[in-house]
């Protein structure tokens, strides 16, 4: 997942873009897809899964600051599961709070079609 989440910010065009855009929904679709009991992806009891998904989960917070690019719409299981992993003090505390900013220098130092997307949307 997170070379995928890696293959969305340094697409280099708009139509490679689109293809990592989609390639993500359908990874994310097959996860809402799956059922859960609980809170955390599998059940009650936080688990590596959970851990993992902690930051793959943390981009996105970054990424619908610049457009909501449907990856995740319409998949309510995830939205839940994210925002668990997002009050757990654990998870949000794995990184230091500027985190927001320093993603985002990052991706303008990209150069990528989603660096264009954000100056696009600064402007």
């Amino acid at each position: 997942m997170l070379n995928d989440v890696a293959g969305f910010y340094s697409a280099p065009t708009e139509v490679a873009f689109r293809a990592k855009t989609s390639q993500l929904e359908a990874r994310f679709a097959r996860l809402e897809a799956r059922p859960s009991a609980g809170p955390w992806f599998d059940g009650d009891r936080f688990s590596l899964v959970d851990a993992v998904f902690g930051p793959v989960f943390r981009y996105f917070d970054v990424f619908d600051e610049i457009a909501d690019f449907g990856i995740l719409t319409g998949k309510p299981k995830l939205a839940r599961w994210r925002a668990m992993l997002a009050a757990r003090p654990s998870v949000r505390l794995a990184v230091s709070a500027d985190y927001p900013a320093l993603l985002h220098d990052f991706i303008e130092r990209r150069r990528s079609y989603l660096s264009q997307l954000k100056a696009r949307a600064a402007a």
